[in-house]
């Protein structure tokens, strides 16, 4: 991919995953000099449900990498089900189709799109500051192979994901709030059919986890334990699926089918649930790092892609005369409460019935698949 130049940027983008990559795609389209620096190499692995809904793929659409997305054959998936520990069972369909497509190959895509578009790639750079200087521009150090680089840019994307250390530089108050919990994925191969167009999720006692295809017709695992229950297992990950696995009979049984993949698990922590300022110190948080929302929700991917959409439209419009930067901060503060807060509220409401087995077991006796579609609806609106 390209490398930078010498000079100053419209917008400096940090993280290459599903919102920066959009944020710097928007940008280079719209004629930005855009550069977008990333601290791994792509392809790589990444934990995450790899669940793409049907708003996400409404964004992939609009970004115009649907059809690069589809020929890499994802999963359709148009049925869903939750299980419980005692063995009740929800099954219903999905209100559109989703797609499963791993990490491996979404942010690949994504990433070369904006790449083509024009945007100057940076992988492997760790980004170190995001700092405005004293003429309104902002300074961005990183390191890139053991050398030390710095660029100026009028506007600056963090698009860095769950937590950074960059997180601790701008003192970001959700570091010190609510409970931690750790996210896992895993990848499994055999017999998969039995998931075909599937994707099942399975609560147990400090978590939960889902199955679902991927293109191949891998499976992946992916879930979310607290803090307190990952420490007392000694066997770290492998303690945890074994943990999940004796809470919930369906899990074990539907595991017990598959064999474990090559490359191990993947772990990520620690992840804050909470809400998350837009905006810090001016710079337009995008993804993960404007708020995490549930995994089971299924609109992670989909959250990620709109905001990253949203903060180059943003800047588009700011670089083209309509918004001043302390404005086009506001602006997209503003818009981006819009268009989430609700998601991110019934997300907050879904998790402590989620992480409570015997409530939310209850709630699916009295409800079934009406409820089910009631959250699906109140997450997607």
């Amino acid at each position: 991919m390209n490398t930078p130049g010498n000079g100053s940027f419209d917008a400096v983008v940090v993280g290459a995953g599903p919102a920066g990559s959009a944020a710097a795609l928007v940008l280079a389209r719209g004629g930005r000099r855009v550069l977008l620096l990333e601290k791994d190499r792509f392809p790589r692995p990444k934990v995450c449900g790899e669940f793409l809904s049907s708003g996400a793929i409404a964004s992939l659409r609009k970004l115009g990498v649907l059809p690069a997305v589809e020929r890499a054959g994802p999963e359709r998936i148009a049925r869903g089900s939750l299980h419980w520990p005692r063995g009740r069972s929800v099954a219903f369909e999905l209100p559109e189709p989703a797609y499963g497509l791993s990490r491996l190959v979404l942010d690949d895509l994504v990433a070369r799109a904006a790449a083509a578009a024009g945007a100057e790639t940076l992988f492997e750079s760790r980004v170190r500051s995001v700092e405005l200087d004293d003429t309104g521009a902002f300074r961005v150090r990183f390191s890139q192979r053991q050398a030390e680089r710095e660029v100026r840019a009028s506007f600056a994307v963090g698009a860095w994901g769950r937590w950074d250390a960059l997180d601790r530089r701008l003192d970001r108050g959700f570091q010190r709030s609510g409970s931690r919990y750790f996210g896992w994925s895993r990848d499994y191969e055999g017999d998969t059919s039995a998931l075909a167009g599937q994707v099942r999720l399975y609560f147990f006692a400090g978590g939960y986890c889902g199955l679902s295809r991927v293109e191949g017709e891998r499976v992946n695992l992916a879930g979310i334990v607290s803090e307190r229950v990952l420490r007392g297992q000694k066997a770290h990950w492998e303690g945890v699926l074994a943990h999940a696995r004796r809470s919930n009979a369906d899990l074990d049984a539907d595991l017990s089918a598959l064999d474990p993949g090559p490359t191990g698990f993947l772990g990520a922590g620690p992840v804050f649930f909470t809400a998350k300022p837009p905006s810090e110190e001016g710079i337009l948080m995008s993804g993960d790092a404007a708020g995490v929302i549930d995994p089971f929700s299924g609109e992670g991917q989909a959250a990620a892609l709109v905001s990253g959409i949203l903060a180059g439209e943003t800047i588009n419009r700011s670089l083209a005369g309509s918004l001043s930067p302390a404005a086009a901060a506001r602006a997209y503060s503003r818009e981006w409460k819009r268009s989430q807060a609700r998601r991110f509220a019934w997300s907050s409401l879904l998790r402590r019935l989620a992480l409570r087995p015997r409530l939310s077991a209850a709630a699916a006796s009295l409800g079934g698949e009406r409820l089910v579609l009631l959250a699906l609806r109140g997450l997607r609106d």
